[in-house]
């Protein structure tokens, strides 16, 4: 018999799920490879499966459902064929989302870890200091006629010790001072950057 040989229903429809089988291991595969998991991709396999599909294709079907479904079977194949093609074209550009998405990532992380890195130099504001600030805040407050209460040491020292290394990264500081100030006839606490 020739390539468009005519094989028995049953046979066939064997064939078409064991190749169907082939194929969604073929597509977890390539996932894993996507992911990393896997070092290569699995070209032999993928090899094996198109030949068969090929051959398949080429066959002389005289019933509807199956030939319907090896079209089908094989415009799926196709589809995750230029799928694959195009992932891996953009694994080897350095465009493939998933590797650009990673290492957005770690240049992120690493960016974290300089300020974690630099903060032993944001601890200059000693409780002392920050006390002397809260009583001239008060007291600044009160010359105004602000009210002072629910106004906290804790609650200032707290605020105040969030901002440093915030705003030292803003301005790229080695120091931050505060000063009480009156801005529009309200007393205010003054962040002065020292570079």
């Amino acid at each position: 018999m020739t390539a468009t040989q005519q094989l028995p229903q049953e046979k066939l429809a064997e064939d078409l799920d064991e190749l169907e089988e082939a194929m969604t291991g073929l597509q977890v595969l390539y996932e894993k490879y996507f992911l990393g998991i896997d070092r290569r991709p699995p070209d032999a396999q993928r090899r094996q499966v198109s030949e068969k599909m090929r051959l398949l294709k080429t066959t002389m079907v005289k019933n509807t459902a199956l030939k319907f479904r090896i079209q089908t079977m094989f415009a799926k194949l196709i589809s995750f064929e230029r799928m694959w093609d195009r992932t891996l074209r953009e694994i080897e550009e350095g465009t493939y989302k998933r590797d650009v998405f990673k290492a957005k990532y770690r240049d992120a992380r690493k960016g974290e870890q300089k300020p974690a890195q630099a903060a032993p130099s944001s601890p200059q504001l000693s409780d002392q200091m920050i006390r002397k600030l809260y009583d001239t805040y008060v007291i600044a407050r009160q010359r105004t006629s602000e009210s002072t209460s629910g106004l906290t040491y804790d609650a200032i020292a707290r605020r105040i010790r969030a901002q440093v290394p915030e705003l030292m990264a803003r301005h790229k500081a080695r120091n931050i001072e505060f000063k009480v100030v009156k801005k529009g006839g309200k007393a205010v606490l003054k962040a002065i950057p020292q570079s």
